[in-house]
């Protein structure tokens, strides 16, 4: 149960910067060629090579690089929410690309040996097992290791502020939201307003009225919406599916992905402040606190 609970912990989704996970890659099979050229951990038959074993280790160390940024790519065009993201789908989809490079070094045996057994199941097993040695490292060490470090460090930064007070007192204001719809104009009671959420290409706006929380749906896009809010600087956007009133919050814990803030007579659902928004949501709380 324990290991369970570990694995549901969340995790920062690194793929939406698809440039930044290419650079991350070539970095990645420098290091891989580099170790494998300096220890040379798996034993080789020379004599069954058709070239040379340096360029070999290239080829070897290379391969991740388009098989892991085409999975990544298409991983970043099928999650819609990347705040349910957590370690165990981290070590998952990590283990199915390390299955995929082992995959297609199987593949490719016939242009680098000239060894007739080249297409069975033992040499097929061989490079799969061989490419997990290497990513091992990667999947057991460094993946806990940075879970931990994340959790620590917004767990330090979460001392420095506290959210017991409101933000601003007696906030009693009602704002007119204007909408694309005419029709849909509506008007927003900035007392009970809880936080709005996108849904597609509509907006839910949650609100608190005496203990009992209700729904509305416009069709709003976030930007649209927080612009029309400027004037109340406790309006804040924390992700970029979420604005919450600060107001509303009750208690925050930190995770590996940033924030997550309760809200006071809600329980249905924490509101998460992506890594991004850390230092900004922190300076807002200063300024509005000092104020």
């Amino acid at each position: 149960m324990q290991i369970k609970a570990y694995i549901k912990q969340p995790y920062p989704f690194y793929y939406e910067q698809l440039k930044r996970v290419f650079l991350l890659l070539c970095f990645l099979a420098i290091a891989s060629f580099i170790f494998t050229y300096l220890f040379e951990p798996f034993i080789v038959n020379i004599e069954e090579h058709k070239i040379d074993n340096f360029w070999i280790m290239v080829i070897h160390s290379v391969i991740p690089i388009p098989v892991a940024f085409t999975y990544f790519f298409l991983l970043k065009k099928s999650i819609k929410n990347i705040e349910n993201w957590t370690l165990g789908k981290e070590f998952l989809h990590l283990a199915v690309i390390l299955l995929l490079i082992g995959f297609v070094s199987f593949l490719i045996r016939d242009f680098i040996y000239t060894n007739p057994d080249n297409w069975s199941f033992r040499y097929l097993w061989e490079e799969i097992r061989n490419t997990f040695l290497v990513g091992i490292l990667l999947l057991m060490i460094i993946l806990p290791l940075n879970l931990h470090r994340l959790i620590i460090k917004h767990s330090n930064d979460l001392k420095k502020i506290s959210v017991t007070q409101q933000y601003i007192n007696d906030v009693n204001a009602t704002v007119q939201i204007v909408t694309p719809i005419k029709e849909e104009n509506f008007e927003l009671n900035i007392q009970t307003f809880l936080y709005a959420k996108v849904d597609s290409n509509y907006l839910e706006i949650f609100y608190d009225y005496s203990n009992t929380n209700e729904k509305d749906l416009k069709r709003l896009t976030l930007k649209e919406f927080l612009d029309q809010l400027k004037s109340y600087p406790f309006i804040f956007k924390t992700h970029r599916s979420y604005v919450v009133n600060l107001n509303a919050i009750e208690s925050v814990s930190g995770n590996a992905q940033g924030y997550v803030l309760y809200l006071k007579n809600y329980s249905k659902r924490t509101i998460p402040v992506s890594r991004s928004k850390i230092e900004e949501f922190n300076q807002v709380h200063n300024s509005l606190k000092n104020q």
